[in-house]
């Protein structure tokens, strides 16, 4: 799952909940892009109670497979309302988001950002997105496609199997300056691998980049409804297995 708050400067914590990607498509339910034809939402068996709203924003992605990016600092102090019943990912997201100032931005089908609202979302709310909002929403697809491109191409840190957390520092031309793996993966090589990967990573220039403040990113398993991110891309030889 993917997240990126609207803010008025760069966000210095982005969380990823990365490698449990779905293609399932949904409606537009909440604070959406530009409409365009989209297949029947599937629904989901949910029970997630009452708690800290990054926790309950985790536990939505493991059980959906949406991808989320949210500045740690917007999601503090909230409590997430209950989430229980049969419900698409969107109508799931609008009852866990009720009653606060956050709503859902989509950037496609299965990625969004959590943007603030001037007033507390209702239900069955659908906030008109910001001009700064799409903003994070660029910068939360440039993040997203440069990981699968370049962790895809390291067989031995491909997302899905481990969870990590990762701070990048990147350049205003979008070159990653330093990359640091906060705790182990549970392999030391592929510690090493990963760090050695986001190195690799060339992202477009962000908008609103401040390149003192690190990105931080929270890599997540895959769960048994998620999608591969890395089918069909070709592995690169200099890697020792």
């Amino acid at each position: 799952m993917w997240c990126i708050a609207r803010s008025r400067r760069w966000v210095s914590v982005l969380t990823l909940f990365f490698g449990i990607l779905s293609l399932g498509a949904s409606p537009a339910a909440v604070a959406d892009s530009p409409a365009r034809p989209q297949a029947p939402a599937r629904r989901v068996s949910l029970d997630i109670p009452a708690q800290p709203l990054a926790s309950a924003l985790q536990a939505f992605a493991q059980a959906t497979g949406q991808s989320v990016f949210f500045d740690g600092q917007l999601a503090a102090g909230i409590e997430s309302m209950p989430v229980r019943g049969e419900l698409s990912p969107r109508e799931a997201l609008q009852q866990m988001l009720a009653g606060t100032r956050l709503a859902a931005r989509y950037a496609d089908d299965t990625t969004f950002t959590l943007v603030e609202t001037e007033t507390p979302v209702p239900m069955h709310a659908t906030p008109s997105p910001s001009d700064e909002s799409a903003g994070d929403d660029g910068n939360a697809r440039v993040v997203q496609q440069a990981l699968e491109r370049t962790l895809c191409r390291w067989p031995r840190v491909q997302p899905g199997s481990y969870r990590a957390l990762v701070q990048l520092w990147v350049g205003p031309a979008g070159h990653v300056r330093r990359s640091r793996v906060l705790g182990s993966t549970g392999v030391a090589q592929r510690d090493a691998a990963l760090e050695a990967a986001m190195n690799t990573l060339v992202l477009s220039p962000l908008k609103d980049g401040t390149p003192d403040e690190p990105l931080t990113i929270l890599l997540l398993p895959r769960t048994g409804s998620s999608t591969d991110v890395c089918a069909g891309m070709a592995p690169a030889n200099a890697e020792a297995s």
